[in-house]
Formats: C-alpha cells, sequence, structure tokens
C-alpha cells in the first residue's frame, strides 16, 4: 500500500510539475506593460494621432502609471521581446524582422496592401526636407539629382526594398532616362560627402536609397546619422542647419508641424509606413485590437489582458 501511495504521489507531482511548465506566456489576469517611443518620435505621433489620443502625442501625462519610454524602433523590439506581457508600436517596415506578432488594427490587417487602398488605418508619410542653401553648386546640383532619383524606377525599387510603401507604375523613369538632365553625376563627386539624418523609422530607406545613388552620382560619398524626426527641420533649415549636426537632407516619419517653417519646395514626401502595434510571440491572448482598446490601454482603462480579449 505505501508503494501504492508513493507511486500516486510521484505520479501527482509529475503532473502538477507539467501543468506549472505549461502554464508560461501571458495570461487573461496578467497586468499589461505598457511601451513608447519618445515625445520626439514621429512614430508616436502617428500612433497616438491614429488611435484618438493626441494628448499623448508630444506629453507622458496623459499615460497609464508605469509606462516605459523608449529610444527607437531597436528598442522598442528587442524590449518587447523580453516582456511577454508588453504592448507596444513599431513601423511596419521593421515587422518582418522583427520577431514580435503584429496585430489587427479594428480588424485590418497590417499589410502594404491594405496601406494603399486606404483600408489600415494607422499609416503615416516619410517625409523629406532638404537645406535651402548648400556650401557648393555641386552639393546643391546633386541633391536636384537626388531629389529626382526617388521617382525612377531604381528608386522606388530601394524604398520598397526596405519596407517603404510607394505606388509604382509601368511609366516610371529609368534613371538612364534622366541623366542627363543632371550633368553633375557624370563627374567625379568622390570628394563631396552628402549628409542625412533625422528619422530612426525612416533610416533603412535612406540608407537604402543613398547606397543605389551614390554609384550613379560619382562615386559621392555619404553619411547617415538619424536622431529623430524632430532633428530633421533642425539641421536642414532651424536652430542646427550650420553648426556641426547639419545635414543635406532630413527625413521625418510625420507630417511636417507648421512650427518647422521652411523654404518652398524644400520638402516632400518619399512613401507611406503603417504602425503596428506590437505584442511578445508569447501572447496569444490578443489578434485585434480596436482603436479605443487601445487608448484605453495607453491611459489605463484597461489594465490586464482579459479587459481587451
Amino acid at each position: 500500500m505505501k508503494k501504492i501511495l508513493g507511486l500516486l504521489s510521484v505520479l501527482v507531482l509529475g503532473v502538477v510539475l507539467i501543468a506549472c511548465k505549461s502554464e508560461t506566456g501571458t495570461k487573461g489576469e496578467s497586468t499589461i506593460k505598457v511601451y513608447t517611443r519618445d515625445t520626439t518620435s514621429g512614430t508616436r505621433e502617428a500612433f497616438f494621432s491614429g488611435i484618438g489620443f493626441d494628448a499623448a502625442t508630444g506629453e507622458n501625462t496623459p499615460l497609464v502609471t508605469g509606462y516605459v519610454e523608449v529610444d527607437g524602433n531597436g528598442t522598442m523590439i528587442s524590449s518587447l521581446k523580453n516582456d511577454v506581457n508588453g504592448i507596444g508600436y513599431i513601423s511596419l517596415s521593421g515587422l518582418a524582422e522583427s520577431g514580435l506578432t503584429g496585430l489587427k488594427f479594428e480588424n485590418v490587417d497590417p499589410t502594404e496592401a491594405n496601406v494603399l487602398s486606404g483600408d489600415y488605418g494607422l499609416k503615416r508619410p516619410f517625409m523629406y526636407m532638404t537645406r535651402e542653401t548648400y556650401a557648393s553648386a555641386d552639393e546643391e546640383a546633386l541633391m536636384e539629382a537626388f531629389l529626382a532619383f526617388l521617382g525612377t524606377k531604381e528608386g522606388i525599387a530601394a524604398i520598397q526594398s526596405e519596407g517603404g510603401i510607394v505606388q509604382s507604375s509601368a511609366t516610371d523613369p529609368s534613371w538612364d532616362s534622366i541623366k542627363a538632365n543632371y550633368p553633375v553625376t557624370a563627374k567625379d563627386n568622390s570628394a563631396i560627402t552628402l549628409k542625412f539624418g533625422g528619422s530612426t523609422s525612416v533610416e533603412k530607406v535612406s540608407k537604402a536609397l543613398t547606397t543605389a545613388f551614390a554609384p550613379l552620382a560619382g562615386n559621392v560619398k555619404v553619411e547617415h546619422s538619424h536622431t529623430g524626426s524632430g532633428d530633421a527641420w533642425k539641421r536642414t533649415q532651424g536652430t542646427e542647419k550650420d553648426g556641426a549636426n547639419a545635414i543635406h537632407m532630413g527625413f521625418l516619419s510625420r507630417d511636417i508641424k507648421s512650427t518647422e517653417t521652411h523654404a518652398a519646395n524644400t520638402s516632400g514626401r518619399i512613401c507611406y509606413d503603417a504602425v503596428v502595434v506590437v505584442v511578445n510571440k508569447e501572447n496569444k491572448l490578443v489578434t485585434n485590437l480596436t482603436a479605443l482598446q487601445i487608448k484605453g490601454i495607453y491611459d489605463g482603462t484597461f489594465k490586464i489582458w482579459n479587459d481587451v480579449k
């Protein structure tokens, strides 16, 4: 009898241990951990505007107690990969390689097709701003050539290669068909350095574009220093345009603000991106959230996963 009871005890203990081991990941009663980008982030502005929480676009006070502020897409991704109860938001262009689960927004999948059709609501523009004045005529001419390159088959392919969402057409010109309009590109420009910066969300698209453009433009050198959308204006036409941080083109992952005054014909849109609400891969409780639910999570109305299941 003692042997039987001992065996039963071992079996029961084994079942308990197995059950405990299987109970991993997010549970309905777990507290949701909120992650957000910093207040200068274009991704943040697009996200909070898109869910109807404008009060939080540039101010942390309205956010739930205990939120975590991170300084870029990369930090957001790494934070959520290490937090089964975390929720945050990233650029759609970074979703595939993030290792995170992207949620539907208002029952619509975050895909390029749904962004272009207008069905997916959390989208934002990738904008650029250039300098008004340049150190040399060749620098200015090269930037004019680069802007033209954005609309070529090669430029569009570079944008799309890094997840930028832009509608291509059979009528898009090739670089060969327009390069004669930009004779500066036929020179040896290896002694000239063009500097790019601004949004971290646009960094991959920006680097893809300049990598494709440089050998077509006399091997002009390029440098990238991406420090956030808020610095695009500062470093091209704002307070830092003439200092050590000055750049030739700055990128923004949002619309240009009315306070970011700039000269005519020095800004425009490159493409669209989407903001995706993301959770840890272990989170099997949510696949879709509405704008109201997301706002409720970020303002503290909904505190546990059962509140939004």
